[in-house]
């Protein structure tokens, strides 16, 4: 029973997701009380969910079966894979957003000459139409840079 214990133990600590979480606040330039969204363990759970499911389910691969059942069970589906995001798709047709240079989120369509929107080094998430001051989300945590690219690409999938 000790082993077991013991190998447990040792599998959380050195699993490099096992305590990885992100924290989302629309709409902030900072951290603020309670957070709009969060994405622990390829989960996205928003602030307003009573429910025992999450709002959308992430994947790093495109699995048609696992993402048919999600999206049949009313979750949101993101499938993120080599900087590439799809939201709510089943095929690898092209993706809906690129993450390019490590902060800069182009849409696939955008062939313009400005992304659509970037992840400055603070946390912060600035889309490309924003001209207030005030971001249009912060993000928290270890993986700023995955997790911007899956918050913008809700926003201007207008999922969030």
């Amino acid at each position: 029973m000790k082993r077991i214990y013991i190998a447990i133990l040792t599998l959380i600590l050195f699993s490099s997701n096992a305590f990885a979480e992100g924290n989302i606040w629309l709409n902030s330039n900072h951290k603020n009380i309670t957070p709009n969204a969060v994405i622990k363990n390829n989960q996205i759970w928003l602030s307003n969910n009573h429910t025992q499911a999450p709002n959308f389910i992430i994947f790093h691969q495109m699995n048609k079966n696992k993402i048919t059942q999600a999206l049949s069970n009313n979750q949101g589906v993101i499938v993120i894979q080599n900087n590439k995001i799809w939201v709510n798709e089943i095929s690898s047709q092209p993706p809906f957003a690129i993450l390019k240079n490590n902060n800069q989120i182009w849409l696939q369509d955008n062939h313009g000459t400005v992304a659509n929107a970037i992840i400055k080094s603070d946390g912060t998430l600035w889309l490309s139409t924003n001209t207030s001051s005030i971001a249009d989300a912060y993000i928290g945590g270890s993986h700023q840079q995955q997790d911007g690219l899956i918050v913008a690409a809700l926003i201007l999938s207008k999922q969030l």
